[in-house]
């Protein structure tokens, strides 16, 4: 006899999600165990943008969109690299999540937003963010008769027989019939980062954003039950200068962004996860050039120099860089650091980064002719961000994709969220949601990705985790 119908380990919205569809779904028991003393892991922290396709909020907006369009575009920005299976079933569903969700307290604004690069915009924001998403489903799950146990971390997943049967934490055996792994991403784990993120992982260098939960129990699981492990050095990793650790996702778009032979590479305005991509296919190094006047604007460029962000969040306020300002960059040089270049020309600043000779120089004189012209003719900026480099003095600042937003590689899931063991075949008792599995992202992360997998999966776990009880049920019946 089970102690719980369905035991949660993680209480982050794929965690909250998983307790609130199982109860749903007739789950009378349900434990949600949580290893930290409070409520939403790294999901508290997120932005709370939110990505589905035709949703109750987009019919009211007046966007058509449908799930089989997002199926495809994000088939294509995943380069045709994910689990299809799982894929198409989360995202045709990803409507119908935002509109669960809403139905359950959790605040959308009415505006939408363009998340990456997609046709329509299908991004949700949650007024509140993360933390406001987590409350709503904190409480619904709380109202539904869930249980917490916090401050418990789960040292292993109990089995019998081959199927997972319960879970032990502190010492103690908690039976359940089913069993949802939701223990997120392993950011904050550097040996695992090393392992299974390495692009992601220079020493010195990179730092996580989420919470310090975030440590890869799942890998122990794995490795404990014989599951599948996939999505091999996967993830999210946002352009940081190394300068003061502060998350900047965006580049303001002034910018200029060159690779280490001093040539531009990109729309510096691009959504942060095609620009992870792109530094990437560019040996995951660039330089991010500017000239005095982005620090000190004229009197009669100021707002254009201000309105330097193309992305315009219902539930954040307007951008604003933290790494590129005068104050930054003023203290950074006279601390002597070496992080960053200032010249009082360009050919002393490509010398100074040790740039072929002419390349920097070359290319700033082609953007600054763009300028002159309003139209960005190699990479398609929009024209009111691009602003000639001309005043001295001039600077540049070395960029890495070493900020880590979130990790990928985790738990093979089929398409009912059920984990594969290594002999293909799914593991009786055992289903996973959110960072903790992998598959399902490879190299496209737009805004809203991440919470929609979270959110989606979580569903499609707890209702799984759910119908065990009827199997379990009909093998009793014919036993009697």
């Amino acid at each position: 006899m089970s102690d719980f119908d369905v035991i949660v380990v993680g209480s982050g919205v794929a965690g909250l999600c998983a307790a609130v569809a199982a109860a749903e779904s007739g789950a009378e028991s349900v434990l949600i165990v949580e290893g930290e003393g409070q409520v939403g892991g790294s999901s508290r922290l997120a932005g709370g943008v939110i990505m589905g396709s035709g949703s109750a909020v987009q019919r009211a907006a007046g966007i058509e969109d449908r799930p089989k369009d997002l199926v495809h575009e994000y088939f294509s920005l995943n380069g045709w690299d994910v689990a299809a299976g799982p894929v198409r079933r989360w995202a045709a569903r990803t409507g119908e999540t935002i509109d669960w969700l809403s139905s359950h307290g959790v605040p959308f604004f009415e505006r939408l937003i363009f998340g990456g690069d997609e046709r329509q915009p299908r991004s949700h924001c949650v007024d509140g963010g993360g933390q406001a998403l987590v409350d709503a489903l904190y409480s619904t799950a709380r109202g539904r008769g869930v249980d917490f146990a916090f401050g418990r971390r789960v040292e292993r997943l109990v089995t019998t027989d081959g199927a997972v049967v319960g879970v032990e934490s502190g010492g103690e055996v908690v039976g359940a019939t089913a069993v949802v792994v939701a223990t997120g991403g392993f950011g904050a784990n550097p040996e695992l980062l090393a392992r299974y993120f390495p692009s992601a992982w220079v020493p010195g260098w990179s730092w996580y954003i989420g919470a310090d939960s975030s440590r890869g129990d799942h890998f122990a699981f794995a490795d404990a039950v014989g599951a599948q492990i996939t999505g091999f050095d996967r993830g999210l990793r946002t352009l940081d200068p190394g300068l003061a650790r502060l998350n900047e996702a965006f580049l303001p778009g002034w910018a200029v962004l060159v690779g280490a032979d001093g040539r531009r590479i990109v729309d510096e305005t691009a959504p942060y996860g095609l620009m992870d991509q792109v530094l990437r296919s560019h040996g995951d190094r660039g330089y991010v050039v500017f000239d005095d006047a982005a620090l000190r604007p004229p009197a009669d460029k100021v707002s254009r120099y201000r309105d330097a962000y193309k992305q315009v969040w219902p539930n954040h306020p307007p951008f604003r860089t933290k790494n590129y300002n005068a104050d930054i960059i003023d203290e950074q040089l006279a601390s002597g650091n070496g992080k960053v270049h200032r010249a009082d020309t360009l050919d002393a600043l490509e010398s100074s980064l040790g740039i072929g000779t002419g390349n920097l120089v070359g290319e700033i004189a082609r953007y600054n002719t763009f300028a002159e012209s309003g139209v960005d003719s190699d990479h398609g900026k929009a024209g009111k961000f691009v602003l000639p480099l001309e005043t001295a003095p001039y600077y540049a600042v070395e960029v890495r994709a070493l900020t880590i937003n979130l990790t990928a590689c985790g738990l093979r899931i089929d398409d009912h969220a059920r984990v594969l063991g290594v002999d293909g075949a799914p593991i009786h008792g055992l289903y996973a949601a959110g960072e903790c599995t992998g598959g399902i992202i490879k190299t496209y992360i737009g805004s809203g990705n991440s919470l929609a997998n979270a959110c989606g999966f979580g569903r499609i776990a707890g209702e799984g985790a759910a119908g065990l009880l009827d199997e379990q049920s009909t093998r009793e019946e014919v036993r009697a």
